[in-house]
């Protein structure tokens, strides 16, 4: 791996965890502290400003590693049950933002790339299709992910009452989850937090650099305790767990 790659900061958490919103300040403020940032949004506007060719030739496997993701995602989906298309589908999403990732990220020198929705994301929407694959699976899509990238995590925990209650809040009806009934938006919150976790737990094993938040907190503490810790991996330069109570 080049040391000289991008950070990429994923945020991680339910639907309801605050992310976005954290998301935005953050960027902010690492703007404001001359950070080199590029967050999720501008990274697909650079990809849509590559031609049309250039993009269908980045989503064929460039290295042996996407050659790997590739397989392995695949081989992830086809151990959710029941099979089923939804979960394939998943793959070709999650495959295009590792594409797009790699493509964008020799552009960004050593600075931050700082996505609010994510690999682990992707990893996690692949298995809640159905009945999620074993941890030995997780870990094995994982490895190809992160081992090759230079990752840092933030979880952010949230119960899944407080989740419900900010999702049913919320101005916008922009997630499945916000046009859903109540009990049955928490009913599927319960099914997804063990998956979600699963994985979590999955990417310790891989991402050296990983913190926790509580989504309780409000938006200015959260903002500048990461904000904190991501300007001190990018001027150390050396891995760091950290866990925010």
């Amino acid at each position: 791996m080049n040391d000289l790659c991008p950070l990429v900061v994923e945020f991680v958490g339910l639907p309801g965890a605050g992310k976005t919103t954290v998301f935005r300040e953050v960027v902010a403020r690492l703007r404001r502290e001359g950070i080199a940032v590029i967050p999720r949004d501008e990274m697909l506007q650079q990809w849509q400003s590559l031609s049309l060719l250039q993009r269908l030739l980045r989503l064929i496997p460039q290295t042996r590693n996407q050659w790997s993701v590739l397989w392995h995602s695949v081989r992830f989906a086809a151990q959710v049950r029941p099979i089923n298309l939804a979960s394939f589908h998943k793959v070709a999403q999650l495959f295009a933002n590792i594409s797009r990732l790699d493509a964008i990220a020799p552009s960004q020198g050593c600075g931050v790339i700082l996505l609010d929705q994510g690999l682990l994301q992707e990893v996690w929407s692949v298995g809640i299709t159905g009945n999620f694959p074993s941890s030995m699976q997780i870990q094995s899509e994982l490895s190809c992910l992160l081992r090759q990238r230079r990752m840092a995590i933030v979880e952010f925990n949230i119960d899944v009452e407080t989740a419900l209650g900010r999702i049913q809040s919320r101005p916008t009806q922009e997630s499945r989850f916000d046009r859903m009934p109540s009990q049955e938006a928490r009913s599927r919150l319960l099914q997804y937090e063990a998956g979600l976790q699963a994985v979590i737990q999955g990417t310790k094993v891989f991402a050296p650099r990983f913190m926790e938040v509580e989504s309780t907190h409000s938006v200015e503490e959260k903002a500048n305790k990461i904000v904190h810790w991501i300007h001190s991996l990018v001027t150390q330069e050396m891995p760091l767990t950290s866990n925010v109570n």
